[in-house]
């Protein structure tokens, strides 16, 4: 797992790398399986802020998250296009139940699916790869993807861009509060059905 204050520090003393480092972690968040594992969602408005700091434009930053995001999300459409449903064998077992989750919401949204489940945690790597998988047709991934990349990396780049400091010295408080929140709306709500 990545530390946080590890790759912060060195971005800081290596600030040729923070618009590449943004565009791996983002591309890394968007890729199947890795995605899972991968806490850029915690990372990249740090990265954000930290470009605001050295003087990097809040364009710049924000193209290499953008284009970071196309790219993972192309290749994990593209897999699962390919491959089909034998993917699903190379997730862990205790993983395969967001596969069927990421199955139902894409059923029941259809293209909508794409732009929204970035959004939705662990659909967010499985979305892409699961419209693969079930046939969604290349003509209408390609342009909503491309279309609706902008809105998560404006949104965790943006933000740590424009709140600087402010926001990566209580980035820890706000993602409680707000994961507790959305936490206790979802699993009263189940706005995405996603609950058996």
């Amino acid at each position: 797992m990545f530390d946080f204050s590890n790759i912060l520090e060195f971005l800081s003393n290596n600030t040729e790398w923070i618009n590449w480092a943004a565009f791996i972690l983002v591309f890394l968040e968007s890729l199947i399986i890795v995605g899972l594992f991968t806490p850029a969602t915690l990372i990249v408005p740090g990265i954000g802020a930290l470009a605001a700091s050295v003087g990097i434009g809040p364009i710049e930053i924000f193209l290499y998250a953008t284009l970071g995001m196309i790219c993972g999300d192309s290749i994990s459409y593209l897999i699962g296009k390919l491959i089909g449903n034998k993917v699903i064998g190379w997730f862990p077992e205790d993983q395969r139940p967001y596969v069927e989750r990421a199955r139902i919401f894409i059923k029941k949204y259809g293209i909508l699916s794409v732009a929204l489940g970035r959004f939705v945690g662990p659909l967010r790597c499985l979305v892409p790869l699961t419209a693969g998988t079930l046939g969604m047709n290349s003509k209408i991934f390609f342009p909503v993807e491309i279309l609706s990349a902008p809105a998560w990396t404006a949104v965790y780049v943006l933000t740590g861009y424009f709140l600087g400091v402010v926001f990566v010295e209580y980035f820890t408080y706000f993602l409680l509060a707000f994961v507790f929140v959305v936490s206790i709306y979802v699993y009263f709500k189940d706005p995405m059905k996603l609950r058996k």
